[in-house]
């Protein structure tokens, strides 16, 4: 239900969901400070484990652009990752699908390439469970029309998905956009689905007087659909937010989770345009998913020393946390490693 006169990071009006077991709890311990909790999330991503690798080595060679869910049922965690060359090689090449008991080492069980999907380049997609089925959500480029799309594929197990029998959920020109990607689902409680996914920033280039300044990147949209595959319209929830800081010209949410107490996620920002290949991430907290304000405003919470840690996926099971990310090596590709620590 609407929360009346509560303001979002967008600034449209603030909207309660029950996510399934994310629900939000009234009764919840009193949060730890920002200042403690940025100091929970903290950890070192080259004690990470690597769970992939990338294609090739060097700059432009990356592994990631992932989701992981676990499934409370089977106990499964259910991987999805592209795999990207350079600009001048062919760029997101292949996605897959990989399953795991304990969240570290997972095996391949469905893949995927560009061309199955009619595609330039794949981005993010993110596997869930519907009902008995299961679905992939997956955002990929149309060479002819150079714009992202965000399409579903559905099947009985995650290793039954068949590229040609996708359908498009969200088209950016029905939004009046030149993009829309990199989806992420929380199911609700209720059975229906809410969608975040990346689109372009409302803060274009402002002028005063002679003098132009630059406008911003990424802002993140929720979509909500009562069957996960009808969407009619888009929510602002984060947005860059202008000026020359570390994160302002980026406001793409990574993920989002129920933990101390309140609303967490991670989110990716960036200075410059060129952050858009090495994004830092910062943090975020809120009482309602609508009502988010990012907390890392001194730097990153983390980074790598070759370069960014960027995509961090946080997802809770049980008292811990699993903190999946892309990180940049040594030889400046990126290879994609998971993290553990205690659930704040």
């Amino acid at each position: 239900m609407a929360v009346p006169g509560a303001a979002t990071a967008g600034g449209g009006r603030a909207r309660r969901h029950e996510y399934g077991a994310a629900t939000l709890d009234p009764g919840a311990s009193v949060p730890h400070s920002d200042a403690d909790l940025i100091a929970a999330l903290r950890f070192d991503p080259e004690q990470g484990t690597v769970i992939r690798t990338p294609p090739g080595a060097g700059y432009g060679y990356w592994a990631g652009g992932h989701k992981v869910t676990h499934d409370p049922e089977s106990g499964r965690f259910v991987l999805f990752h592209r795999e990207r060359t350079p600009l001048e090689r062919g760029r997101g090449g292949a996605c897959a699908v990989s399953v795991s008991d304990d969240g570290l080492t997972f095996e391949e069980v469905w893949r995927a390439d560009k061309d199955e999907l009619a595609a330039s380049s794949i981005e993010v997609g993110h596997v869930v469970r519907h009902g008995d089925r299961w679905r992939l959500y997956v955002s990929y480029e149309r060479p002819a029309q150079r714009d992202w799309r965000i399409d579903v594929l559905e099947a009985d197990d995650p290793s039954e998905f068949v590229a040609q029998h996708r359908r498009t959920v969200l088209q950016p020109q029905e939004f009046g956009l030149s993009f829309i990607k990199d989806p992420w689902v929380l199911p609700r409680a209720d059975g229906g689905v809410d969608l975040y996914a990346a689109i372009p920033s409302r803060r274009g280039p402002r002028t005063e007087g002679d003098v132009i300044h630059i406008g911003g990147d990424d802002a993140t949209v929720r979509a909500t659909s009562a069957d996960g595959l009808i969407f009619r319209s888009l929510e602002h929830v984060l947005e860059a937010e202008g000026g020359d800081t570390w994160d302002g010209h980026r406001g793409r949410l990574d993920s989002l989770f129920r933990a101390d107490g309140r609303w967490v996620g991670f989110y990716s920002g960036g200075r410059t345009m060129y952050d858009n290949y090495e994004e830092p991430a910062g943090v975020v907290v809120g009482d309602d998913p609508s009502s988010l304000r990012r907390i890392t405003v001194d730097g990153p919470l983390v980074t790598s020393p070759h370069g960014c840690v960027r995509y961090l996926w946080g997802l809770p099971v049980g008292d811990r946390l699993f903190v999946y990310y892309e990180s940049t090596r040594a030889d400046a590709s990126h290879d994609l490693r998971v993290s553990v620590l205690p659930l704040p």
